[in-house]
């Protein structure tokens, strides 16, 4: 497969996961005292308040888009030949960064060649190539990786090692495919792993 086939691959096969693992959440039913209106102003006397973590935002669904959440990133990883190649996809918040900005900090800079890392396998980590797309109204950050292989069927696993570089990720939902496999699973920063045996 060719790069560009791959990462193809890659998107329409997490854009598949994440529509068979998430569903719609439900919207929450405003209770009685939600809907009363305060006699004196003629105004609600108490609007609900959308969570603090999630930023949906008009026109992010018709754009083909996901909204993002805070604490949450998307890493997808693919193999070819030798080489394994990954992407991540995360609010720039995450990295403590501004997502107005689009622009990362020396130290976030630093810190991407240990964000993510397969183990085993006598790897080499090419140099972290971190972009933003900033096609909605607040900026994610996306990084790509590569990791050369000299036994590339022995890597074991892949580690999100971000967790304590970055508090503000939670969660990141990982995929692996190759030609014949697929793997998927939530890292967290109790569980960072993702086996591939």
């Amino acid at each position: 497969m060719t790069v560009p086939a791959v990462r193809l691959f890659l998107a329409a096969s997490a854009v598949a996961l994440i529509a068979a693992c998430g569903g719609p959440k439900p919207e929450p039913v405003p209770a009685p005292a939600d809907a009363a209106m305060d006699a004196a102003t003629g105004e609600d006397a108490a609007a609900p308040e959308a969570p603090a973590e999630d930023h949906a935002h008009d026109g992010e669904a018709e754009a083909g888009g996901e909204a993002h959440v805070h604490g949450l990133a998307d890493l997808a990883i693919t193999r070819e030949g030798n080489r394994f190649m990954g992407e991540l996809i995360s609010p720039m918040a995450n990295f403590g960064l501004s997502e107005t900005d689009a622009a990362y900090t020396d130290v976030v800079t630093a810190e991407l060649s240990g964000l993510v890392e397969v183990d085993g396998g006598d790897c080499q980590a090419g140099v972290p190539h971190p972009m933003t797309d900033d096609s909605g109204d607040h900026t994610d950050a996306v990084v790509h990786f590569i990791w050369t292989c000299a036994k590339p069927d022995e890597v074991r696993t892949v580690r999100f090692a971000g967790f304590a570089a970055f508090s503000g990720f939670e969660k990141v939902s990982t995929i692996y495919i190759t030609d014949a496999e697929q793997k998927a699973g939530d890292l967290t920063p109790s569980a960072p792993e993702l086996s591939l045996k």
